[in-house]
């Protein structure tokens, strides 16, 4: 079934790259960018509705109700999150939501961190725009357990709270932090770098009926037509990104290509991520960082029960397809998979697995699909800053919406049962029952785990199990 698939999949990859090619030669000659368009109305609500209307929420309960999807899993209208309520809370985005991952302890005091995105100052941009970059200082404040920012660095000097420009820089610092992670880590670390080289190498060097392989189908199919397909309406000339952030297509390529030797597969791991900011002993509360713990944790006690019915440390040594496996990884991603040089253990190995696994399903969701509530309410969170004040056109406001509705697209979910990929052995049949039960239990703890969270207000900064995917296949 799984060679039936792959055919599949190359005969679906080819006929919608023949479509998205003739798609882009239409967009040449008939642009859906239209010079002149007016700005967008300055009620954000007002805004919302005229780009994302009626006839688009009734067409995704109509799709979602002929899917037979979970109501959980039908995509909701954005949500604006309490701080991007009037001027954007850079303390509060600091650290929960698609941005807490910036958040580092800076040298200078115990009570100092800092946002530190001052390289993307090295790009072109449309002259009509600010350059998007900017890098701000926070305190922590003990009293009420929280950050306040106290500087930001930006194209308009070094700007503090009370200056005249302290809004203006408040917005350019969130639109550094978007256009970082819409191009950086989503784009090019998601999916440019970490899934499209674990696609590859687990397609190269595990066998189809490997353990390791039938564990990692869910999390890889899809992914190469994914990215194809995607750098065909994304990332060409006068596609999505040309179009709504701030930098030139050259800029753009040049940051795309000097950013992906950024990529490290430890930014996958909670705990050693914190760790490795120095957020560990900070005392602030990271909402963002326990969630997306508790999920890591779930993936990996799960990858390791199931790796235990196929290996001892001495069997997995011995496994030719794994050591391939692994080099090969080692060697392709810039700074490596993070093993140690002594002999691989299934504890390691484990560890490595989960962090592909959180790779595709729970951080793609924060720095891609989790977008939706954020970047839409340009008034406050901007994607771009004009120099003239103006809000954001029509057009680009209208490519925005339909680029975030895109990531939304349903995927196969991680909530999935995934039991019948366990592999079947003739002469083990007792091992294959207990490989489903392994999948079982895995879907019963994110099952519990969302049960609990689901007891407390819905948040749009949260990762809900109910909303995670198995891949980055869009």
């Amino acid at each position: 079934k799984l060679v039936d698939r792959l055919a599949g999949e190359a005969g679906a990859v080819a006929r919608a790259e023949r479509l998205l090619r003739l798609l882009a030669k239409f967009c040449a000659v008939f642009s859906p960018m239209q010079a002149g368009r007016p700005a967008i109305a300055t009620d954000p609500h007002t805004a919302l509705d005229e780009a994302y209307s009626r006839r688009h929420r009734q067409t995704v309960i109509r799709q979602a109700s002929g899917l037979h999807l979970d109501p959980q899993r039908m995509l909701r209208p954005p949500a604006m999150p309490v701080e991007l309520h009037g001027s954007p809370d850079l303390g509060m985005l600091a650290l929960r939501g698609p941005y807490a991952g910036y958040l580092r302890k800076a040298s200078s005091s115990s009570d100092d961190f800092e946002w530190d995105l001052e390289a993307l100052n090295s790009y072109s941009h449309h002259g009509e725009l600010y350059a998007p970059w900017a890098h701000v200082l926070f305190k922590a404040d003990p009293a009420h357990a929280s950050l306040s920012p106290v500087r930001i660095r930006c194209e308009l000097g070094s700007i503090r709270p009370g200056d005249a420009n302290w809004p203006l820089a408040t917005r350019l610092a969130v639109c550094a932090a978007t256009t970082h992670t819409a191009l950086v880590r989503h784009w090019t670390w998601t999916h440019l770098v970490g899934g499209e080289y674990f696609s590859a190498a687990t397609r190269n060097h595990l066998p189809l009926d490997h353990p390791v392989y039938r564990l990692l189908w869910p999390h890889m199919v899809g992914t190469h037509a994914s990215n194809r397909l995607a750098t065909l309406g994304q990332l060409m000339p006068e596609g999505d990104f040309d179009a709504i952030y701030s930098l030139t297509y050259s800029g753009l390529c040049q940051l795309i290509g000097k950013t992906s030797q950024d990529f490290n597969l430890r930014s996958c791991d909670p705990q050693e991520d914190a760790r490795h900011r120095g957020l560990l002993e900070s005392g602030l509360p990271m909402p963002t960082f326990s969630n997306c713990r508790r999920i890591f944790r779930l993936i990996q006690a799960h990858v390791e029960r199931y790796l235990s019915l196929y290996f001892t440390d001495e069997t997995l040594r011995m496994d030719e397809s794994i050591r391939n496996w692994l080099a090969d990884l080692d060697r392709l991603l810039p700074n490596g998979i993070g093993l140690p040089s002594t002999p691989h253990t299934c504890a390691a190995l484990a560890r490595v697995l989960a962090r592909f696994m959180y790779l595709v399903s729970v951080q793609h969701e924060q720095l891609g699909t989790q977008l939706w509530n954020y970047q839409l309410w340009a008034h406050t969170h901007p994607v771009r800053v004009y120099r003239d004040g103006r809000r954001l056109p029509e057009d680009v406001y209208q490519r925005l919406v339909n680029s975030n509705y895109v990531l939304n697209v349903v995927r196969s979910p991680l909530l999935q049962d995934y039991a019948r990929l366990a592999l079947r052995e003739p002469d083990r049949q007792d091992r294959h029952q207990r490989a489903e039960a392994v999948f079982a239990r895995f879907r019963l703890d994110l099952t519990r785990l969302q049960r609990k969270m689901e007891r407390k207000p819905w948040a749009p900064w949260a990762l809900y199990p109910a909303d995670l995917e198995a891949n980055i296949n869009a």
